[in-house]
C-alpha cells in the first residue's frame, strides 16, 4: 500500500500462510502433502490514528491475514513490524509484552469470552496477566473501561449469557482496551450483530479512536460496513490484494472487477433504485491449487478476450465458464445442468442438437455466439462433447479461448494518487477502454 508523510506505526512484507493438507487418504497414508495458501504475499502499512479496512468474500484470508499479523497463529514467510521492531522474530516473553500494545476484538462476541468468568474478571483478566493494577485499583479500572464502551459497574458480577450480542461485543472491546493499546485489530466486529447494534458498535469505535488515539485494522466481507469507518481500503481476494486505496477512491471509478462486484451488492437506501448487481460466476477457487494469472480471472465479468476476438463480453464470460467446467469435467452430468432433468434421465442419449441446447442454456450462450470463428470452435467442442470425448473438447476450448489473464499475474498498476489496482485492464500492454469500469 502506498504511503503517506508519516512513518507507518504497523509495517508488513511479503506475509504469507501456506498450511499443509493432507489431500487424499492416499496421499496421507503416503505423507505426501499439498500446501493450502491462504496468504500469498501480502503487504501493507497502517498509520498512527488510521482505520484500514480489510474487505473479501468468506475464505479470501482475511482472517488468517489478521491473526497472522499477531502471531495468533505462525506465518509461513514475511514480516510484521510495529515500530520498527519485527514481530515475526520476537521471542515468546518479548511478544507478550509488545501485544499489551496490539489487542485483537474476535469475530464471535460469545465464543471469545470465557463463559465461567463474570465480566469483571473478564475485562480485569488483562490487568492481571500484565500486572497492569490489582486490589481497588484493578476495580476501579474495571469500572471505568466499562462506562467507557457503554455499560456499568452493575454489569461487573453477570456472566456472558445474560447479555445480548451487542453488549457480548462491548465487553471483548472493554478486555482490549484494558492495557491501552496502540492497535486494534477488529476480526469482523459487526458480523454477528443486527444492523442497528452494528452501527452503534462502529460508532462506539470511532469515539473510541478519537478519545484514545488507537489505530485500527477492519475485517470485514462488506464493504458498507468499512465506508464511513475506514481511512483506507484493501480488497482480499484468494490471498492476495486485488485493490488498495483511500476509502473514497475505492467507492468511486476507476474499480478492479471484484471490488465493483462487491461495491454492486451493497444495499441501496431507494427501494425504487434499479442498479446493476453484478453476479459472479461460480465459488471462490480453492486455495490448495490458486489459479494461474489472475487469480479472479475464473469469475471475473471483464476478462480480457485474446488478441483477434471480438464479441459481447458476456458471451466470452460463458466460454470462459464453459472451458472451465470442461477441464474437470468426466461425464455430461458434469458439464450440463441436470436440476431440471427428467429423474434417472441417461445424458448419452441425447441427440447432438439436445446436448447443444441444454449446454448454451447452461452456460447463457446464444443460438449463436457474435464471433464467427468463436462459433466455430464451440461447435467443435460440441462435437467431441456428444462423443463423451472430454478431453478434446477441453483442448478445442483452451487452444483458441486464452486470456491474458490466465497467463499473467498482474501487479498492482497506479491507477490514482495511493490508488492501487491488481488488473490488466489497468496495464498498458493490454489497453482495453471499452471493459473498464464504469459509475455505480
Amino acid at each position: 500500500m502506498a504511503k503517506t508523510a508519516d512513518s507507518p506505526i504497523l509495517e508488513v512484507e511479503n506475509l504469507t500462510k501456506y498450511y499443509e493438507s493432507g489431500g487424499t487418504i492416499v496421499d496421507t497414508l503416503l505423507g505426501r502433502s499439498q500446501e493450502v495458501k491462504a496468504l500469498d504475499g501480502v503487504d501493507l502499512e497502517l498509520y498512527p490514528g488510521e482505520t484500514l479496512g480489510i474487505v473479501g468474500e468468506s475464505g479470501c484470508g482475511k482472517t488468517t491475514l489478521a491473526q497472522t499479523l499477531l502471531r495468533l497463529i505462525e506465518p509461513t514467510a514475511g514480516s510484521v513490524r510495529y515500530k520498527g521492531e519485527d514481530l515475526t522474530g520476537a521471542s515468546n516473553d518479548r511478544l507478550r509484552a509488545l501485544r499489551k500494545d496490539i489487542q485483537y476484538i474476535f469475530q464471535d462476541p460469545f465464543a471469545s469470552l470465557n463463559p465461567r468468568l463474570t465480566v469483571g474478571d473478564i475485562v480485569g483478566e488483562p490487568l492481571d496477566i500484565h500486572g497492569i493494577a490489582d486490589g481497588e485499583a484493578r476495580t476501579e479500572r474495571v469500572n471505568d473501561l466499562l462506562e467507557t464502551v457503554g455499560l456499568n459497574q452493575r454489569h461487573t458480577h453477570r456472566y456472558p449469557h445474560e447479555f445480548s450480542g451487542g453488549q457480548r461485543q462491548r465487553i471483548g472491546i472493554a478486555r482490549a482496551l484494558a492495557v491501552d493499546p496502540e492497535v486494534i485489530v477488529c476480526d469482523e466486529p459487526v458480523s454477528a450483530l443486527d444492523v442497528s447494534v452494528q452501527a452503534q458498535i462502529l460508532n462506539l469505535l470511532t469515539d473510541l479512536q478519537s478519545e484514545f488515539g488507537l489505530s485500527y485494522i477492519v475485517i470485514a466481507h462488506d464493504l458498507s460496513v468499512v465506508e464511513h469507518i475506514a481511512d483506507r481500503v484493501g480488497v482480499l481476494y484468494l490471498g492476495e490484494f486485488a485493490e488498495v486505496g483511500p476509502t473514497e477512491n475505492v467507492f468511486q471509478p476507476p474499480y478492479h472487477p471484484y471490488a465493483e462486484a462487491l461495491l454492486s451488492a451493497i444495499p441501496e437506501p431507494d427501494p425504487g433504485w434499479e442498479g446493476d448487481r453484478i453476479f459472479l460466476s461460480g465459488d471462490v477457487p480453492s486455495p490448495l491449487n490458486p489459479p494461474s494469472g489472475c487469480r479472479f480471472h475464473t469469475r471475473c465479468p471483464r476478462v480480457i478476450q485474446p488478441e483477434g476476438t471480438d464479441m459481447a463480453q458476456s458471451e466470452w464470460r460463458s466460454l470462459m465458464d464453459l472451458k472451465q467446467r470442461l477441464r474437470k469435467a468426466d461425464s455430461l452430468e458434469a458439464v450440463t445442468a441436470v436440476k431440471d432433468s427428467v429423474e434417472d434421465e441417461d445424458l448419452r442419449q441425447l441427440s447432438r442438437s439436445a446436448l447443444e441446447t441444454r449446454v448454451r442454456a447452461e452456460f447463457g450462450l446464444p443460438d449463436t455466439v457474435g464471433d464467427r470463428e468463436a462459433e466455430g470452435v464451440l461447435a467443435t467442442a460440441l462435437d467431441h462433447l456428444h462423443d463423451e470425448a472430454f478431453e478434446a473438447a477441453q483442448t478445442a476450448m483452451d487452444d483458441a479461448f486464452e486470456s491474458p489473464c490466465e497467463r499473467t499475474d498482474p501487479a498492482l498498476f497506479d491507477v490514482g494518487d495511493d490508488h492501487q489496482i491488481a488488473c490488466l485492464l489497468y496495464d498498458d500492454d493490454h489497453p482495453d477502454t471499452s471493459t473498464r469500469a464504469s459509475s455505480r
